[in-house]
């Protein structure tokens, strides 16, 4: 289980790159960028990088500036199709297969793992907007994540 729902968000968040090329293509770069957003009173800073054909992700999460979360992500195109692999805090990679896709959304999705099953992500004219869903204690539990490019000093600002 992931240990922190809000960086499952962080999954998807991606540069596009020749890479990740299916039949047909799959186009990420819709979602490339240096996001920042907020959730549950946690500032939440994503950063990914296209190095090498893969993309390599870090996320931060940050209480009352103090490192609450983080975790590790890249995307890769393997012989099955794209893939999505987490690691939450570092831990066990978490792997999530490509399900769908269009030119503005993408949606993972891992039916065998505990939560979340599904990481979906989609943009428009207000920035970039995830969901996490799977079983609850209730039934279908959903997560939503809302982003807006960060600050040209975020980086920055953040080191002490």
């Amino acid at each position: 289980m992931f240990r922190r729902h809000r960086h499952a968000a962080f999954a998807l968040l991606a540069f596009a790159t020749p890479a990740l090329a299916q039949d047909p293509p799959v186009d990420l770069g819709w979602l490339a960028g240096h996001w920042c957003g907020t959730q549950d009173g946690a500032s939440i800073e994503e950063l990914w990088l296209d190095r090498g054909g893969e993309l390599l992700g870090l996320s931060t999460s940050l209480r009352d500036g103090e490192l609450e979360s983080f975790e590790y992500a890249h995307i890769e195109a393997r012989a099955g199709g794209v893939v999505y692999v987490a690691q939450p805090d570092g831990g066990e990679p978490v792997e999530f297969a490509l399900v769908d896709s269009d030119d503005r959304r993408v949606v993972f999705a891992n039916p065998a793992h505990d939560f979340p099953q599904s990481v979906s992500y989609w943009r428009d004219d207000a920035g970039l907007h995830a969901e996490i869903a799977g079983p609850g204690e209730n039934g279908e539990q959903r997560v939503d994540f809302d982003y807006t490019a960060c600050p040209a000093d975020a980086v920055v600002a953040s080191r002490h």
